[in-house]
């Protein structure tokens, strides 16, 4: 530890000594900021205040509250959000989204689960089939299940957008086909090809699963209304986009991007 911290202060002599040896003392690799943004990091870990709820700052929590277990992740958001070149505005903002007023939601049991149902973390996703951001989310919370095998589950809840016109009919599908124990095997289909979703598309991606057809079909309305319910429950919770993703019971906030997701899903791990 003594040897990491004297390797930061060397890094960092361009820095007032003072200066310096108090970034190092944080433990954080700020080698991707300038002198400037080194100097407004520091700043900002001693405006804000400790993340676990301390009557201190995010500074000394993360360089004595070793029991404050969210600090590294906020000192290391902070970091982020400043070698951005973000405005001190912009950078309060993201970082009150995701440690001081997070946007809470509680997904209701209930859906397709993906993953260890006993695990310790829900993941919950509100999803539109047709949705192109949503498509590229797959392998990334497909990954993230890979990775925390038996620690994190995904719960999957149907958010068909008005604009998209086939969404709900392939939520429907994939709903009724869950009756059948295949709706994951139905979702990936679905999501395979987003251009093709008509009524005939997803009859014959149900023929290929091998589905009792006529039970399939005969389930689709009841299907249907569990697609209504699920975006009514998203409507509660005043989702606007897709996919929307919660991690416990916080709402995601940034980019669908692997590293960032398990970012938040280690801090909520750590809680």
């Amino acid at each position: 530890m003594r040897a990491m911290k004297t390797a930061l202060v060397v890094m960092l002599l361009a820095l007032p000594a003072q200066a310096a040896e108090r970034l190092a003392a944080t433990g954080l690799d700020v080698k991707s900021l300038d002198d400037k943004g080194k100097t407004q990091l520091l700043q900002l870990l001693d405006k804000y205040s400790s993340p676990c709820g301390r009557a201190h700052s995010l500074y000394t929590s993360l360089t004595t509250d070793k029991a404050c277990r969210r600090a590294p992740f906020a000192g290391r958001f902070l970091v982020f959000l400043v070698g951005l070149g973000l405005t001190p505005e912009e950078i309060a903002q993201h970082y009150e989204e995701r440690f001081v007023k997070p946007n809470l939601g509680h997904c209701k049991p209930g859906g397709p689960i993906r993953g260890d149902e006993k695990a310790k973390l829900t993941v919950c996703e509100f999803s539109d089939f047709q949705c192109p951001h949503c498509k590229a989310a797959e392998p990334i919370l497909k990954k993230l299940l890979d990775d925390y095998k038996g620690r994190v589950r995904l719960q999957f809840k149907n958010f068909p957008l008005s604009n998209h016109p086939d969404a709900k009919n392939a939520a429907a599908a994939a709903v009724a086909a869950g009756y059948q124990g295949k709706f994951w095997p139905m979702h990936d289909r679905l999501f395979e090809h987003q251009d093709k979703m008509s009524a005939a598309d997803v009859e014959r991606d149900a023929r290929d699963l091998k589905l009792d057809l006529q039970k399939w079909s005969a389930d689709l309305p009841a299907a249907a209304a569990s697609v209504d319910a699920d975006r009514a429950e998203g409507m509660t919770l005043k989702i606007d986009h897709t996919p929307t993703i919660y991690i416990g019971e916080r709402e995601y906030r940034g980019p669908l991007r692997y590293e960032y997701l398990k970012d938040w899903v280690d801090e909520e791990l750590a809680r």
